[in-house]
Order: structure tokens, then C-alpha cells, then sequence
């Protein structure tokens, strides 16, 4: 049996269980899932208590890989492949979600611009405020009196023709 260190991962296709064993009594305490794909043991070495160690059983499902600097590791062109459906073809629904998103983000953007803008305008002075006349100081000195309006001239009466009455004596 190998001794399971941090540096080692589990690698799975489907999944499967570690077994949590106790060192005195060889008794099997629990069972951890470990979810397929390769995954790091220091969270599962984390779990085991003192006087228990992790291990590997043949019928688990997993396997055991051990860090580069102990053995070589080839690379695989599907490792980082999650298995889902080629085919699928997302809905309208999927469409019509992605545009909502979008202009529910472009409606923050500019609610967020408009309040920033009028923060900046609520800081802003507002010019110089205009300037208090002086108090009018009263003065005690006499005005002279307004002088007296002209009297309208009589216009004269007519003059009549001499001639014309000269003529009206005859």
C-alpha cells in the first residue's frame, strides 16, 4: 500500500470513494466521495482524524497519481473535455436572457452615470452670489423746493383784416 501525501491526486472517470481506515483497529470509519476528473488530496486528507489514514481500495473507482517529480505524466488532448452534449442548441429563453442581462447592465451603467453626475453637480458652487447693496445712509439736509410749474401763455385772438373791416363800415 502507498502512503497518500498531499502532492498526489485522485483521478477518476466516474467518480468514487476513499476509505477513512483506522490505524489501530483497521476498521473502515467512513467513506468520501470524490468527485471524476483529477482532484488535489489535501482537502480529503483534511477530514482524517488522528490515528486514521486515507485509503484507496481496488473496487473504489479511483487511482492514485503521484506528483510529476516521482513519475512521468502524459498529457491527454480530452482531459479538460466536461462530457456534455455536443448537440445542445441553446432556447430563445437562453436568447431572450442574454439581451434582458444587456439592457438591464446598460440601465445600471447610465442610472450609475446619471447620480455620479449629479453628485458632481451637487458639489459644484454655484457662481458668486451677488452682492448686498450698502444700506442706504439717510441725509438730514434739505432738498430745495421743486420750482413752480410756467402758467400757460393766453393765446390772443385773432387779429381780423383791416381790410375786410374797412369794407363791412362801408
Amino acid at each position: 500500500m502507498t502512503e497518500i501525501t498531499r502532492n498526489s491526486r485522485f483521478v477518476s472517470a466516474s467518480g468514487g470513494k476513499v476509505d477513512v481506515i483506522d490505524l489501530e483497529s483497521g476498521e473502515c470509519l467512513a467513506e468520501v466521495s470524490v468527485p471524476p476528473g483529477i482532484q488535489p488530496t489535501g482537502p480529503y486528507l483534511d477530514l482524517v482524524p488522528v490515528g486514521a489514514q486515507l485509503q484507496v481500495g481496488p473496487k473504489s473507482g479511483l487511482s492514485l497519481l503521484f506528483p510529476r517529480s516521482l513519475t512521468g505524466v502524459s498529457t491527454s488532448p480530452r482531459r479538460y473535455e466536461s462530457g456534455a452534449n455536443p448537440d445542445f442548441q441553446p432556447t430563445s429563453a437562453s436568447r431572450m436572457e442574454r439581451e434582458l442581462r444587456v439592457t438591464l447592465s446598460r440601465l445600471q451603467n447610465t442610472e450609475k452615470r446619471l447620480e455620479a453626475r449629479e453628485r458632481s453637480l451637487s458639489s459644484v458652487s454655484r457662481g458668486p452670489k451677488p452682492k448686498q447693496p450698502d444700506p442706504v445712509i439717510e441725509d438730514n439736509t434739505p432738498t430745495p423746493a421743486p420750482a413752480p410749474e410756467p402758467e400757460p401763455k393766453a393765446e390772443a385772438a385773432p387779429k381780423a383784416e383791416p381790410k375786410a373791416a374797412e369794407a363791412d363800415a362801408e
